[in-house]
């Protein structure tokens, strides 16, 4: 089992779920439609909707919070946001939005895309199983 630790910002407990991550910044507000629980990523759309998002960071407008919020508000947020940098606006639409949020994570994370993960708040904390050491991103 490989554990990766980071910052806890929002959330207690523990979340488990399959893990879509994303190698390059997001915009809330450009590359994600609240509405479907999607990223546009190129040409094509991820479903992040009850799942475990990595992203390195998030990009973009003051209106990115909101979009956070819709995602919730519609019932297709992720389960957890993963990140490696923390950014004001990912930060304030994780609570916002009451999405957990767990930042400061190694790059490493943004490796195994399609891992089914478990994620512990408390201890702020992702645990991949051994099977997916060699698992790629999602997108």
């Amino acid at each position: 089992m490989r554990i990766l630790r980071g910052l806890t910002v929002n959330g207690t407990g523990t979340v488990s779920g399959e893990l879509v991550a994303i190698k390059t910044p997001i915009s809330f507000l450009g590359d994600v439609d609240g509405v479907k629980g999607v990223v546009k990523v190129g040409n094509s759309e991820v479903n992040i909707a009850g799942k475990v998002l990595a992203i390195p960071y998030s990009t973009g407008s003051t209106v990115g919070p909101y979009v956070m919020y819709q995602l919730s508000k519609y019932g297709k947020a992720p389960l957890a946001i993963l990140s490696t940098k923390p950014d004001t606006l990912m930060l304030i639409g994780a609570v916002m939005a009451n999405i957990p949020l767990i930042v400061n994570l190694p790059g490493e994370i943004l490796n195994y895309g399609g891992c089914p993960v478990e994620v512990r708040f408390n201890e702020s904390t992702v645990l991949i199983p051994d099977q997916c050491e060699t698992s790629h991103a999602t997108a």
